[in-house]
């Protein structure tokens, strides 16, 4: 994820590209043609070490005015948009809103006691 253009800016003159957690990645990028080329990029260099993109645990999710988004494709299948995920036990949403997390926090509270 070498090229200026991926990410997001972080703190002034750095960029976010991606988040990394045990075999997960969220990929983080401004424009659907820039994350489309990110995703392409992880594909080929993925399957440079036996690595593949999984099709039934790959997301994408847009935080977006337009209503129907770019597909982002990975070999030949479109990627479902979702309108909200759980990664690392929270909950994140396209609208950018918390309460679906603060349930589900409170839901999981709730069952312990």
């Amino acid at each position: 994820m070498d090229k200026s253009e991926y990410g997001i800016v972080w703190q002034k003159r750095n960029r976010l590209t991606d988040l990394d957690f045990a075999d997960d990645i969220a990929i983080v990028a401004e424009e659907e043609n820039v994350c489309q080329e990110m995703t392409t990029k992880l594909g080929e260099q993925s399957a440079q070490v036996g690595l593949n993109i999984s099709q039934e645990k790959t997301k994408a999710m847009g935080i977006t005015q337009r209503s129907l988004p770019q597909p982002i494709v990975v070999a030949q299948w479109n990627i479902e948009y979702v309108e909200r995920f759980t990664y690392l036990g929270s909950v994140i949403s396209s609208v950018g809103d918390v309460e679906a997390d603060i349930n589900t926090r409170l839901a999981k509270a709730a069952a312990v006691f």
